[in-house]
């Protein structure tokens, strides 16, 4: 499966004091790749009815990107489990290709009225497989 793709493009306010991204701000653009993937499956359906969690993210960072660098996140889901799904991701700067950042994040699927995790739906549990 070809991974989804998100591409935006480093905005000043996302440098730090050394002039480029803060670490912090790649959790921000892997959240947006996350929500617009994941809008494919709930497609229209209510975020709380059929929402997760993230509760586990793990990046490493192998080069920087700077002001109006293009960054590409690049996401698949890599497991599935009974309630939860690990998607891995990279992000590259587009100009070049160059990996700057990888990692994956855990999901758990949530039932937000019992606040509690509950089974993936048979529907998004189809939808992942065809992402893996």
């Amino acid at each position: 499966m070809k991974p989804f793709c998100y591409t935006t493009e480093v905005r000043f306010r996302d440098l730090d004091a050394l002039g480029h991204v803060n670490n912090a701000v790649y959790l921000t653009y892997l959240e947006q790749a996350r929500i617009r993937w994941w809008d494919d499956q709930l497609q229209g359906r209510p975020w709380r009815e059929h929402g997760f969690l993230v509760v586990r993210t793990e990046i490493d960072y192998r080069k920087p990107l700077f002001f109006h660098d293009v960054v590409k996140v690049e996401l698949f889901c890599s497991q599935i489990g009974t309630s939860s799904f690990t998607l891995s991701f990279k992000f590259r700067r587009e100009k070049d290709d160059v990996v700057v950042a990888e990692g994956h994040t855990v999901q758990v699927m949530m039932d937000f009225n019992a606040d509690r995790p509950r089974p993936i739906p048979p529907e998004a549990l189809e939808w992942l497989k065809t992402r893996v």
